[in-house]
Parts: C-alpha cells; structure tokens; sequence
C-alpha cells in the first residue's frame, strides 16, 4: 500500500485548472487507482463515488431527463433494468452493495416512497449506515461527519424558518434524537458532535457562497485532522479524494476558490513527500 500511494503522490498529473477547466478529475482518479491500490483499497475509495451512483439510480427511477453522471461507479446499460420491476428482479443485484439492491427492490414494492425527495433521503440513510458498520475508522468517522453536518445545518434551518424539520433528518441516532427534542442553542450536542460550535457560527453568515465556503474548509481541515497521523496508508488516498472533490466543486462554482483549493493540495503534498529527481509533482515522469 505504501508503494502505492507513494507512486500516487509522485506522478500525479496536472491538477491546476486552466480556462476554468480540469485537465485532472475524481473520475480520472479512480481509474488511476485501480491500478495502483490493492483491491481492497480501491473498493475503499469507491466507496466514496457511490452518492453519484445514487443520483444515476433516483433520474433513473423518477423518469428526470438529467445527464449522466459518469463519477458513478456504474453504467447506465448497469443501471437502468433496475428501474424496471420485472427486469430489477432478474437483474444481477450482486455487482451493487447491498444496500443499494435493498433499495432498488424497496421502490418497487407498494409503500416506496412517493417523491424524488423522500427516496434519497431513506438512500442517503442506508448509505451513511453501511459506512458507518465499516470496518476502517476514517470511513467511519467521515460518514459521521457528513451525516451529522447534513442533520444539523437541515435543523438549523427548520428552526430559523419554523419549518416541521424532523422528518427530513437523516438516519437515527442520538445526534437526530436530540435535534428533534433540544430547544438549546446547540441542541445539547457539545459533546456527541465536536464541530457544532463552528457549524453554529457558519450558519450565521448570510452570504450563502460563503457560508458554503466555510463548511467545505472545515470539513477540509476535519480530513486533515482525521488523517494525520496515517503516513502513506490508504487513508491519505482517500483524503486526498475528498479534497479533489472539493476543488472540483468549486472549480465550477467560483473557478477563483476552485484554484485556490488545487494550490493548497499541491502544497500539502510538497511539503509532505520527498519526490525522486526522476520525477514532477505537476507533470508525472520527466522525459
């Protein structure tokens, strides 16, 4: 695994956007490391792709004429008989995680949900569980992360709007139970969720391209304190693919902070790594 990421590091390809456009992308990055990481390494890594997928799957159940995404780990030729309930029965449902073929099977029963909005949130539930019973720590604590993130910022909202919140949180556990009880400022959960403090003050901000902003730099800096400690392990793989995520967002969002996010990773890996002279962060393998 070390020599994996250690070649990750030293040949990675051009990652600045130029005419704000990426030379380099998530997608380019997953095929790369299908090469360079064990097996069970790189179903670590897509495991993290699969949100997309979800996407692919609710277009595909809710008849929206959206474009494909390709960062899915799955095709659309893979996909699409799982719409269909004669053919998602015959389908081979063993290439999904299972929650994913849960899932297929539990739209086409009669309760499925009714709307676009209720499925993916009981398929980002199902999604944040399967990550969280993991077995790698990281995966389990990035999914805690997100997930209680999403909850919190959804009950801070319904309660700034009066809005009747408590269905659309995610999941449930102690983090859910206390946003639909507590009438705290912090909902109580100083202890259960370390961040909230800073998730209270983001929220304040009016400017929503800022306020967007700050959360992805604290979950940014959430990864590199999770991850500091792991020295060329498949953990430092998969922040670095979180990272890319983010840039990638913003290249599309603010191509300015999208660049600034691509300088930052290029800085943190110049710091952190010895390259060999036969090598360039920017360019890969000299000629």
């Amino acid at each position: 695994m070390s020599k994996g990421y250690y070649y990750l590091v030293a040949g990675l390809p051009d990652l600045i956007p130029e005419e704000k456009k990426l030379s380099f992308s998530s997608t380019d990055f997953r095929e790369m490391m299908e090469d360079e990481l064990a097996p069970n390494d790189h179903a670590l890594l897509k495991l993290f792709y699969l949100p997309f997928d979800h996407e692919n799957l609710l277009n595909l159940f809710f008849e929206d004429d959206k474009e494909w995404d390709t960062r899915g780990n799955f095709s659309k030729e893979e996909m699409e008989p799982l719409a269909d309930r004669k053919l998602a029965h015959t389908a081979d449902l063993d290439i999904f995680p299972t929650y994913l073929s849960d899932f297929v099977l539990a739209m086409h029963d009669e309760e499925a949900p009714d709307s676009r909005v209720d499925a993916a949130r009981q398929l980002s539930a199902e999604y944040y569980e399967h990550l969280r019973n993991h077995s790698n720590e990281f995966v389990r604590q990035l999914a805690k992360y997100q997930q209680d993130t999403a909850n919190v910022l959804t009950a801070l909202n319904g309660r700034k709007y009066e809005l009747k919140y408590e269905q659309a949180l995610i999941g449930n556990d102690e983090v859910t139970d206390a946003l639909k009880k507590s009438r705290s400022r912090d909902f109580g959960l100083k202890s259960e969720v370390e961040h909230i403090e800073d998730i209270l003050q983001i929220f304040e901000i009016d400017n929503l391209t800022d306020r967007e902003l700050k959360l992805d730099v604290l979950k940014w800096n959430f990864i590199e304190e999770a991850t500091f400690f792991n020295y060329f392990t498949v953990e430092k793989v998969l922040a670095f693919l979180q990272k890319l995520f983010i840039a990638e967002r913003w290249i599309h969002l603010d191509p300015e902070k999208g660049r600034e996010m691509f300088e930052k990773l290029f800085s943190e890996l110049k710091s952190g790594f010895e390259f060999p002279e036969e090598y360039t962060l920017t360019y890969g393998k000299k000629r």
